[in-house]
């Protein structure tokens, strides 16, 4: 069920053993218990529910920002606000009218690595409030559509029961190989670069690149949607079309990155509490808690199990990515999909 190198120690070919044909490492744990699964959805008609809004595929739109807020995701709200079924130009919405996209803005307020404060949600608000990107945003007009939530890395790990009972013992944040201990001392005192970078929220200039920032918002997208269901998107996205078609997969998706074989989870689909959420938080778990995009990429390749997250073209999304790589410069800003 975890992820291989290519050391590979010993193989199963009992045919009636679901691991047949999987290699498995000499110094890898395999699962003790039984995961809980949960029964396979079953498609039901558009024309069969009795709400426009299915409420196991939530249309919601999930993005994460740490530190002060600014005008990155104060354009892809507005973008967001523009371009999605809202439901806004109507004088009052009706249930029949569709069902509408919401937009959760989850909030990072402090250092990355700092103690929750338990004033936390109310000083979010007040602070959302007198900042000028942000305030607009709290007027009435878009109650049930946007929301700004308060992100707790301690409560939303322990809402996620394939990481409850074993996250802290990693004592780490981990992704692509970047490990960054948090609270480990050197004799009495923190080291200069734990300390700097635990304390620091958000990046002023690219020397002081907040890495734990970065490395922690690749974790809580997969927790987001595992937990919540919907679709995560980076902060500099900038929506340019209504996404229904997109709404309309049942499955999970990321994209590619750019010409590698590889995924971007810059956008992410899954789908609430399902089977591949566990089996990538169980795989991470083993890994020291590594959700980086390419290292999700290997696991799912380790297990045969591509088929499960759809890997869509990188010129759905950004059209450009690969111009400004120096490659097919000659392709067009809009390319034609055959099928």
């Amino acid at each position: 069920m975890f992820a291989t190198d290519r050391h590979h120690d010993t193989q199963s070919d009992n045919a009636s053993d679901p691991d047949s044909g999987l290699f498995r490492r000499r110094d890898v744990q395999t699962e003790q218990s039984p995961i809980d699964l949960r029964p396979p959805d079953r498609y039901r008609p558009y024309a069969s529910l009795s709400h426009p809004c299915d409420p196991e595929n939530p249309r919601l739109f999930h993005m994460f920002w740490t530190g002060p807020f600014t005008d990155k995701p104060y354009l892809a709200i507005l973008s967001f606000l523009f371009t999605q079924n809202t439901g806004l130009h109507l004088k009052q919405w009706s249930e029949g009218a569709g069902c509408r996209s919401q937009f959760w803005m989850w909030i990072n307020p402090g250092p990355a690595a700092s103690v929750p404060n338990p004033n936390a949600e109310r000083d979010m608000f007040a602070q959302l409030r007198s900042n000028p990107w942000a305030a607009p945003f709290l007027h009435e007009r878009f109650r049930g559509i946007l929301e700004f939530k308060i992100w707790n890395t301690t409560e939303q790990m322990d809402g996620v029961p394939e990481l409850r009972d074993e996250w802290r013992s990693k004592d780490l944040f981990n992704s692509g190989g970047n490990v960054i201990n948090v609270g480990r001392k050197s004799g009495a005192e923190e080291t200069e670069t734990s300390s700097d970078l635990t304390k620091r929220t958000g990046s002023k200039s690219a020397s002081t690149y907040d890495r734990l920032s970065v490395i922690l918002s690749d974790l809580a997208r997969f927790i987001l949607c595992h937990r919540f269901g919907g679709i995560y998107l980076d902060a500099d996205t900038v929506f340019l079309r209504d996404w229904e078609e997109l709404w309309g997969w049942r499955g999970a998706f990321a994209y590619r990155w750019s010409r590698l074989p590889r995924y971007n989870t810059a956008v992410l689909k899954l789908n609430k509490n399902s089977a591949l959420g566990k089996f990538l938080f169980r795989t991470a778990l083993k890994n020291n808690l590594d959700f980086h995009p390419m290292t999700m990429s290997v696991y799912l390749r380790e297990a045969h199990l591509e088929g499960l997250l759809l890997m869509l073209s990188d010129a759905l999304f950004d059209s450009a990515w690969l111009n400004t790589e120096g490659y097919q410069l000659s392709r067009p800003p809009q390319p034609y999909f055959n099928r």
